[in-house]
């Protein structure tokens, strides 16, 4: 094999396929040598060792084609602080199988591969405006592994492409994947050790773990090849195609921890500018502190991206010209958890956070997250059950706002778990009525629970994995969140793209929301408030939609609330209530001016 070399064409970081031979572009690390080392792909046997002339290089970054060499190579660069691994690799081979404990024999060793920097993907991304989003997020692994499907589609994007007539049929426009770069999932310890040449070695620990959710430092522009299969590239435009050509979004998570890349804006935002330009990937959910929001927000190639992230000054957003930044955080779960579980919650914080709209920026609501309680293991367990991650306990959030209703965990008394169900259902109505973008995590519709475990990161098994049960209990929960969905996209009041004024600015009878308790038109928000209604007005949203409104009812006991006069001939019909399994076949007709709502439950009306 030669290894002629000539001046490269600095276009793409990394090493990818050129007519005739492989193109390598790296950065160096410091000022000074740079080598790349070639092994063999297979057998990981070293080829050669090729220093790089500074006659190729631009500052620290070389670019150099290799006219005569195969991809059947891998490679490594080398300084002279010690051998790395290529941070800019589109390819990582060495982590092919999952939790392969046996590559400690070779200390778990990865390499850079040779990969291409286009696709021949056809499909036409969809365009899904921001209050039309309704969010599914999952892990690959753990959506696939317990699903009902046959060995060869668990863990891997055959089987998200398998399940996604069931997305699709559910309501979900937009699908959001934990992390799918290639990050170590064994857990093990490195140490320095000294060879009998006295030289200084590395030597790593028996297998203590796994990383199963994959945060952490990563090979972030590479498709994880244990979950793409043995051309990971064309496993992830396989996944994008389907995705598309199903009529959804597809968003990555990233989790960035390492203070060197947070300092490091332009490296971030080439991560996200590679995986949408190569992949076609619609948005993306950024996790670390300190994030380059504003750099990010303000690149050109990322104009049409949407971005989530928790936290970032409004000020950094008044120049957007179309709504694509989002915020993520838990501000809706616990007041939602407070009042259902009677933890002196605020019905009026809670409208707060239902109502939140912006005009250049959205907010994400969900009422449970990977990172905490399952929906129903909220108000099935009154104290987090971590025992099993071998940390006594300790990890995991203590702050909760959790109950059991009466037994810690799972039981057969129908009692107990009617009361679970209807605070499940009450959420999951809260969260689809209300305007921000609601996001479901994988699960919470069909009664998945995690034992009690609120981080379950390592947990590559049946606590960790999501549990599709197909019980009475949860068809009747995935039947009922579809019809929710449904009624989100069929009453567009419920989803306006511009904040709420609550007034009538239109002249249309009705403010755009309004607030309505025992008396029409009077809230009352002292902290002993346990319920409240609330009005969307349909004229808002356009001429032939229709009223909805939303009565919650966190009282022990049945309460009465007042209908206000939706106008003309037009009168209150109940679609749902909660505290039952289904909604009603046929709406039903309210004669009066005033509804009496169950204790803890939500009653979901429509005005026509």
């Amino acid at each position: 094999m030669s290894y002629e070399m000539r001046k490269g064409s600095f276009l793409n970081n990394g090493a990818f396929r050129r007519k005739g031979g492989v193109e390598l572009t790296v950065v160096a690390r410091r000022e000074g040598g740079l080598s790349v080392i070639f092994y063999d792909k297979k057998t990981k046997t070293k080829l050669k060792e090729i220093p790089l002339k500074k006659s190729m290089s631009v500052g620290r970054v070389y670019s150099v084609f290799f006219p005569s060499l195969y991809d059947d190579v891998c490679y490594m660069l080398k300084d002279a602080d010690g051998i790395y691994l290529d941070p800019y690799a589109p390819v990582i081979c060495g982590r092919e199988k999952w939790n392969d404990v046996s590559r400690k024999t070779n200390n778990f060793a990865v390499y850079g591969c040779v990969g291409e920097n286009c696709s021949d993907y056809s499909e036409k991304l969809p365009s899904v405006a921001p209050e039309d989003m309704v969010i599914y997020k999952l892990h690959m692994r753990g959506f696939t592994e317990n699903n009902g499907l046959t060995a060869s589609y668990r863990g891997n994007y055959k089987g998200i492409i398998k399940k996604l007539p069931y997305l699709k049929e559910l309501g979900i426009t937009s699908i959001l994947f934990m992390p799918v770069y290639d990050f170590e999932e064994i857990r093990y310890h490195s140490y320095k050790v000294t060879e009998p040449d006295d030289t200084v070695g590395e030597k790593t620990s028996d297998p203590y773990g796994v990383n199963y959710w994959g945060y952490g430092d990563a090979s972030y522009f590479a498709p994880k090849a244990s979950y793409f299969g043995a051309d990971p590239q064309k496993g992830m435009d396989a996944l994008v195609n389907a995705i598309h050509k199903a009529g959804m979004e597809i968003f990555l998570e990233f989790s960035f921890t390492s203070e060197k890349i947070i300092e490091n804006p332009r490296f971030i935002a080439n991560i996200l500018i590679w995986w949408h330009m190569r992949y076609k990937v619609d948005g993306f959910h950024l996790i670390g502190e300190g994030l380059p929001i504003r750099y990010i927000l303000r690149h050109p190639k990322l104009s049409d991206v949407k971005i989530f992230y928790d936290r970032v000054d409004e000020r950094e957003l008044s120049g957007e010209e179309h709504k694509r930044f989002f915020y993520y955080n838990d501000d809706f779960v616990y007041p939602l958890r407070r009042l259902e579980n009677h933890m002196d919650g605020s019905v009026a914080e809670l409208a707060n956070q239902m109502r939140k709209q912006g005009d250049k920026f959205g907010f994400v609501n969900y009422a449970a997250e990977k990172t905490g309680f399952t929906l129903l293991d909220a108000y099935s367990y009154g104290e987090k059950h971590n025992e099993a991650n071998g940390e006594d306990n300790r990890d995991g959030s203590n702050y909760n706002c959790s109950a059991n209703h009466g037994y810690e965990g799972k039981t057969n008394s129908r009692n107990v778990n009617q009361k679970r169900y209807t605070c499940v259902r009450s959420d999951l109505a809260l969260l689809l009525l209300s305007q921000s973008v609601p996001l479901i995590t994988e699960g919470d519709e069909t009664l998945n629970s995690a034992n009690g475990n609120n981080n379950p990161y390592g947990q590559d098994n049946a606590v960790g994995w999501t549990q599709f049960s197909n019980k009475k209990d949860a068809r009747l929960l995935r039947e009922f969140v579809k019809r929710l969905i449904t009624f989100r996209r069929e009453h567009p009041a419920l989803r306006n793209p511009k904040p709420m004024k609550q007034n009538d600015y239109i002249a249309c009878g009705l403010p755009d929301l309004s607030y309505h308790d025992s008396e029409p038109w009077i809230m009352g928000i002292g902290p002993e408030k346990k319920g409240l209604g609330i009005l969307y007005a349909g004229a808002y949203a356009g001429k032939n939609s229709q009223d909805v409104m939303v009565i919650m009812n966190f009282y022990y006991e049945d309460r009465t609330y007042a209908l206000p006069s939706p106008g003309g001939k037009r009168k209150w019909y109940l679609c749902a209530n909660t505290g039952e399994e289904a909604f009603y076949e046929k709406q039903k007709l309210c004669e009066e001016d005033r509804i009496t709502v169950p204790g803890g439950t939500v009653s979901i009306l429509v005005g026509r």
